[in-house]
């Protein structure tokens, strides 16, 4: 028998009210940020874009520098040098003209940097010679790049 039948008929009814209180705030603060949301669309953004009418040219000043190009394939006997992308020789003479043109160029711009880039089959000893031509003439900033042959692990 249910309670209701029991206590004489009168149920007593009890409601919550704490869903309605929630539902009412989240009322309130969707119409209260309603405003914002339009807000955005009406602000004057200049923002970049991936993609526009006119490609945007960047005017990046290049630094000058001595730089040096070793390169040496699988089973030649030499590497050869090329110094400002002019090949000036191959073995222990291209490292005699280095030392010699490094000289030359130092003396005309003390504050110049120097970059050795090590390509193919270089051996460490020939890097070395390069430092030794840069070291000789002054050079105190030098940068290094390079990467391993084709089919290399570094």
């Amino acid at each position: 028998m249910s309670r209701a039948k029991q206590d004489g008929g009168n149920p007593e009814l009890k409601l919550s009210i704490t869903p309605m209180i929630d539902v009412t705030f989240l009322l309130l603060i969707f119409f209260m940020l309603l405003p914002f949301r339009s807000l955005d669309r009406r602000l004057a953004a200049f923002l970049p874009r991936e993609k526009g009418l006119a490609p945007t040219i960047r005017n990046v000043p290049i630094e000058p520098k001595i730089s040096v190009v070793l390169h040496r394939k699988q089973g030649e006997p030499a590497t050869r040098v090329k110094l400002l992308d002019t090949l000036i020789g191959s073995g222990e003479t291209g490292f005699a003209a280095l030392d010699e043109r490094v000289r030359t160029i130092v003396a005309r711009n003390r504050d110049l940097p120097g970059s050795i880039d090590a390509t193919g089959f270089v051996p460490h000893g020939d890097v070395i010679r390069a430092i030794d031509s840069f070291r000789a003439a002054g050079v105190e900033k030098l940068e290094f790049r390079g990467a391993p042959p084709k089919g290399r692990e570094p």
